[in-house]
C-alpha cells in the first residue's frame, strides 16, 4: 500500500520540481542543469513525508498542489487575453497558492473549534408515555482538538439541554490518547446531567488497536468507563422506562453478532433505537424494523472534498445528516471533533440533541 501511494506522488514531485524552479528563476533567471537538479531534490524532500496520506504534512502538500494547479489554469486563461507584469511576478513567486493554503488551513482550524448543537426531531407511530431528549456525542478523539477544560465546558452545555439519556457513539479516544487523558475524558463525560443513564459503544479507534505501543489496554479502557458509571453496550441491549430498547453494536471492525440475533428477546412494541459507530447495514436494520439508528465515524467528510467524493462514488452507505427509509430513520453525526489533525474544511463539529416523540 505504501509503495502504491509513493507511486501516486511521483507526478506531484515532478510538478513541484517545476514549481520551485519557477520561484528560483524569478531571482536567478539563468537556466542550468545544476539548478534543475537542486529543484528536483527539494521537491523530493518536500513531498516525501506526504506518503503518509493521513499526516498533517500531506494535507499541506496536497492542498498546495491543488491550488497551484488551479492557479496555473487561471493564469493560462488570463494570458490568453493579456499579460500583467505585477500578476506575473506574484504568480512566479508561488504566492497565490501559498496564501490560499494558509487561508484554508486557518479556516479549517477555526471551523474545527466551532462546535454546534444540532437538533433533530424524530416522530414515531409507537405510543410513548413521554417525549425523550437524547444527547449524542461521537468522534471526540480526545485530545486532538480540545483540552480538558474545553471538554468540561461542552459537557456543561449538554447538561443544560436536560437530556433524558446520553449516547456516546464511539471513537471517544484513540491511539494518540494517553492513559491519563483517557481517564480524564470519561470522568468529564460522566458529569453530563441526565435522567436514565449514559451509554457507550466502541468505535474503531477507542481500543487503540492500530497503535504499536498503546497507552492503555482494552481491559483498562473498559474498567475506566464502567468506573465512571457509563454503560457499555457491546452487542447488547438495555430497556429504558419499559418502552425504549437501546441496542448498542460492537464496531464492524470487530467480530460481532448480527442485529437479528440481538432482537431475539426484544419487544417489537418498544421504540427500537440502535447505536452503531459506523453507519452500516442500514437496509438490513430497516427490514428488521429498527425505528432509529444513530451513527458517527464519517466525520461528515472532515476535509473537503472527501465527503462529496464519498457520496458521488458511493463509498459507504451514508455520509452525514438525516435519512428516512421505508421504516427506519437514520441520523449520522459529523462528530464533536476530528481525527488526525485539528482541521475541518468539509463539515462542522457538532453534538446532537435528538427529540423523540409520538406522532400526534
Amino acid at each position: 500500500m505504501l509503495a502504491l501511494l509513493s507511486l501516486l506522488l511521483i507526478p506531484v514531485v515532478i510538478y513541484f520540481a517545476f514549481y520551485f524552479q519557477r520561484i528560483i528563476s524569478f531571482f536567478y533567471p539563468q537556466k542550468n542543469i545544476f539548478i534543475s537538479i537542486i529543484c528536483f531534490l527539494i521537491a523530493v524532500l518536500f513531498v516525501y513525508p506526504a506518503r503518509n496520506f493521513f499526516s498533517f504534512w500531506a494535507v499541506i502538500v496536497l492542498h498546495l498542489f491543488a491550488f497551484s494547479l488551479l492557479t496555473d489554469m487561471i493564469m493560462w486563461l488570463i494570458h490568453k487575453k493579456k499579460s500583467n507584469h505585477i500578476l506575473d511576478s506574484i504568480y512566479r513567486l508561488g504566492l497565490i497558492p501559498l496564501l490560499c493554503v494558509c487561508i484554508l488551513l486557518g479556516y479549517g482550524y477555526i471551523n474545527m473549534k466551532d462546535v454546534h448543537a444540532v437538533q433533530y426531531t424524530i416522530e414515531t407511530q409507537k405510543q410513548l408515555s413521554q417525549n425523550y431528549k437524547v444527547a449524542f456525542i461521537s468522534d471526540l478523539h480526545f485530545p486532538n482538538t480540545m483540552n480538558k477544560n474545553e471538554l468540561i465546558q461542552y459537557c456543561n452545555d449538554i447538561s443544560k439541554e436536560n437530556p433524558d439519556f446520553v449516547l456516546l457513539g464511539g471513537d471517544i479516544v484513540d491511539e494518540r490518547t494517553t492513559l491519563q487523558q483517557m481517564q480524564q475524558t470519561f470522568q468529564a463525560l460522566s458529569t453530563i446531567q441526565n435522567q436514565y443513564g449514559i451509554y457507550y459503544v466502541y468505535g474503531n479507534h477507542d481500543q487503540a488497536l492500530y497503535a504499536s505501543q498503546p497507552a492503555f489496554t482494552p481491559e483498562i479502557l473498559k474498567q475506566t468507563i464502567e468506573q465512571n458509571n457509563i454503560h457499555i453496550l457491546c452487542d447488547d441491549s438495555i430497556r429504558i422506562r419499559d418502552e425504549i430498547t437501546l441496542i448498542g453494536r460492537d464496531d464492524r471492525s470487530h467480530q460481532r453478532v448480527s442485529t437479528s440475533d440481538l432482537l431475539q428477546n426484544v419487544s417489537s412494541d418498544d421504540f427500537l433505537l440502535l447505536m452503531d459507530h459506523q453507519p452500516v447495514e442500514l437496509d438490513t436494520n430497516n427490514q428488521l424494523q429498527i425505528d432509529l439508528q444513530v451513527s458517527g465515524h464519517t466525520h461528515g467528510g472532515q476535509m473537503f472534498p472527501v465527503g462529496i467524493l464519498s457520496e458521488w462514488l458511493g463509498f459507504g452507505e451514508m455520509n452525514y445528516g438525516y435519512r428516512q427509509l421505508s421504516h427506519m430513520q437514520v441520523v449520522v453525526s459529523s462528530g464533536i471533533a476530528g481525527w488526525g489533525y485539528p482541521l475541518r474544511t468539509g463539515s462542522q463539529s457538532e453534538y446532537l440533541i435528538i427529540n423523540i416523540q409520538s406522532q400526534s
